[in-house]
């Protein structure tokens, strides 16, 4: 397996050592030669202990084109349309994944790729909402569907996190205004970055037989920092076309951190808390006359990233149609859709 990734930042990162886990041929492609310096000299040996020097990298234009079975678009959201239709039609990947946010909220681009990948469309998309396939999610789906706690009622979703844990990530970024991070129209904001709650509530939805979003309300608190502004929180009313309704809450604002999701049964609950123990994922739930059960999905931060890999490898082996993954380029598209309407009044507010 050969893999190229566009982008030496944190996802870049973070995709080359899980590629490099499954045992993969990878090539790391940005058009800044500082941020290949910095990735192999800081970012990875900090984060995986050492360097390794099988990862080949290139400055952008002197990277090899085709013959690559995935290609990872890891760049800010506003290069990604771009950088994913090139990538379709010169590289002909059999997977292409796209970062999350799919792409900037005004959708540019999209029609333009939607129109390529229909002329060649044995390539795979997918999204990189890496959190729709831990293991404790998939967990939280199955508890939902055995009907033990009868018919789920209604289910909200957060991903509250201040910028400080962003940043502390990225220490090469001086806030906010320093990159795409700061200006919603780019991506960046709250409503985009941390987007993982949408899609969460969205592959819950999905689970449950709800169907698709019909009606949202929304609401931004508008921030201006430094010649950015970006909503330091989004939040969303949904309600689906089978009639579940709940709520979603993504801030850039709150510490400690909070990652959550609960859906309320007729007769009990079920919560989920990311890295809601000190050895991972937390689950929690409970029926009416019973002890509150918990289990702990052992697991670290790039353990998510291999976990990716490692379903990328069963789709490119046939073991799970395309449509049905969580990270599916159409489940994606769903997510930008919501934040799109939100943003341009195209729902009732």
């Amino acid at each position: 397996m050969k893999v190229k990734i566009i982008g030496a930042g944190s996802i870049g990162n973070h995709m080359a050592q899980a590629s490099r886990r499954m045992g993969w041929d990878v090539a790391v492609v940005d058009n800044d030669p500082r941020s290949l310096e910095r990735m192999r000299n800081d970012i990875y040996p900090a984060r995986y202990g050492a360097w390794d020097p099988a990862i080949q990298l290139f400055e952008t234009g002197k990277e090899p084109k085709g013959g690559f079975d995935v290609v990872v678009i890891g760049t800010p959201p506003d290069s990604h349309m771009k950088l994913a239709l090139a990538s379709l039609l010169e590289d002909r990947p059999r997977l292409l994944h796209i970062e999350k946010p799919l792409c900037t909220p005004d959708l540019a681009g999209v029609s333009e790729f939607i129109s390529a990948r229909q002329r060649f469309g044995e390539t795979i998309v997918t999204v990189g909402y890496d959190h729709g396939i831990a293991e404790s999610v998939e967990a939280v789906a199955a508890l939902a569907r055995e009907g033990m706690f009868g018919k789920i009622l209604t289910m909200d979703v957060e991903f509250r996190e201040h910028w400080r844990g962003i940043f502390s990530a990225h220490p090469w970024l001086a806030g906010p205004w320093d990159s795409y991070l700061g200006y919603w129209r780019r991506g960046g904001g709250a409503g985009g970055e941390h987007s993982h709650a949408l899609h969460l509530w969205l592959f819950f939805a999905r689970a449950l037989g709800w169907g698709s979003v019909t009606t949202a309300k929304s609401l931004f608190d508008m921030q201006e920092e430094r010649g950015g502004e970006y909503d330091r929180l989004a939040a969303f009313l949904l309600k689906a076309e089978r009639g579940g309704a709940g709520r979603v809450v993504q801030d850039v604002i709150t510490y400690p951190v909070r990652k959550w999701a609960r859906l309320q049964g007729e007769c009990g609950f079920i919560e989920w808390h990311c890295n809601g123990a000190p050895e991972g994922d937390l689950v929690r739930y409970q029926t009416e006359g019973k002890e509150l059960v918990e289990r702990v999905f052992v697991k670290k931060r790039p353990d998510d990233f291999f976990r990716e890999t490692a379903h990328y490898q069963k789709m490119l082996a046939g073991e799970m149609p395309p449509h049905d993954s969580p990270l599916s380029f159409e489940r994606g598209l769903e997510v930008m859709q919501i934040l799109n309407r939100a943003h341009y009044a195209s729902f009732s507010r």
